[in-house]
């Protein structure tokens, strides 16, 4: 199973939870709320911004 690693810029623990499972609410060690929870790992497979069929490039 792969994982999503997250960091918590207010105790700088990692938080790794399962793909599929949405970025935790509240960091577990120390309670900071998911505004100070960041996502560490390379991201998705999405294309991302710009990257879609529209994007002028054809």
């Amino acid at each position: 199973m792969e994982i999503k690693q997250f960091k918590c810029s207010k105790c700088e623990k990692i938080i790794e939870v399962p793909y599929g499972t949405p970025k935790p609410e509240t960091c577990p060690h120390c309670g900071a709320p998911s505004t100070l929870i960041h996502r560490i790992d390379g991201g998705g497979m999405g294309m991302g911004m710009g990257h879609g069929r529209r994007c002028g490039c054809r």
